[in-house]
């Protein structure tokens, strides 16, 4: 990891003291190198010379590794090919990005062979994707041999097969990671507010920063974006997203430009 200067750390540190919230909470462990992990839940518009698949992978870190995108063409992977998400996948793979395809599970309680079908879907419809988001993830322990067979569905495909695990709140172990069920665990999702005030649990403090992903929307103030990824950073995020987009789909907008660019800089 690079090293920071001095002068970053000050920064960093004052970014963190102006929230008047940010030390409640805040771990001891940090990480200098974040990755975007974003849930790009909008359509690749090619007639747009402004184009946010392209203005999204164009932006998003590749130091020591690619950073991530999830395609999500219909709930799911979709009853076909779509010529549009095969083509953003074949340009974000072209600007060293990597991008999975979104299934859900409904906590364990759809059918695993419905969850299988998607999975399979993802792998054929469009060759070379990185892997796969599985949300709705449950944080019951009970349910680990219903994820056990997901992580290894996916394993078992072509290619690149990470997992992503998304249970939309933070659970109270680390059972998904050890298990494991998930590679890159959601372990918040939530407000810029709701994040400010936060405080993780302790068995993140024994996770690697690149097993933790944060996904924080409604943060419509870049001065409040700031202090988000200067936390981010305490807390050991090594996959960030922060959007001033809102419920009840924070995810089906990529931020302005000038959002976006300054939020890939400060979450990295």
């Amino acid at each position: 990891m690079k090293r920071r200067s001095w002068t970053c750390m000050l920064a960093l540190a004052l970014i963190v003291a102006a929230t008047g919230r940010a030390s409640a909470g805040a771990a001891t462990w940090g990480t200098d190198n974040q990755h975007q992990l974003v849930p790009a839940y909008f359509y690749p518009n090619w007639w747009n010379t402004s184009n946010d698949w392209y203005r999204m992978c164009d932006a998003m870190n590749t130091t020591g590794g690619a950073s991530t995108a999830v395609m999500n063409p219909d709930g799911g992977p979709g009853a076909a090919t779509n010529p549009d998400y095969a083509q953003a996948l074949a340009h974000c793979h072209a600007v060293g990005q990597r991008v999975v395809g979104y299934v859900h599970t409904s906590y364990a309680s759809r059918p695993i062979a419905d969850v299988g079908a998607d999975i399979d879907a993802f792998y054929a419809s469009y060759p070379g994707i990185d892997g796969i988001l599985v949300d709705e993830m449950s944080t019951d322990p009970a349910t680990r041999s219903y994820y056990a067979s997901i992580y290894a569905r996916v394993h078992a495909e072509p290619g690149v097969h990470q997992v992503v695990g998304n249970p939309g709140g933070t659970p109270s172990t680390a059972w998904q990671l050890t298990a494991p069920v998930a590679d890159i665990l959601v372990v918040f999702e939530g407000t810029g507010s709701q994040y400010l005030d936060w405080t993780p649990p302790a068995w993140l403090g024994g996770v690697a920063a690149g097993q933790i992903s944060h996904l924080v929307y409604s943060t419509p103030s870049e001065v409040t974006m700031q202090q988000v990824c200067a936390r981010s950073k305490t807390l050991n995020a090594g996959n960030m997203y922060v959007t001033g987009d809102d419920l009840p789909n924070p995810w089906d907008t990529l931020p302005a430009p000038t959002y976006w660019t300054s939020s890939v800089a400060a979450c990295r």
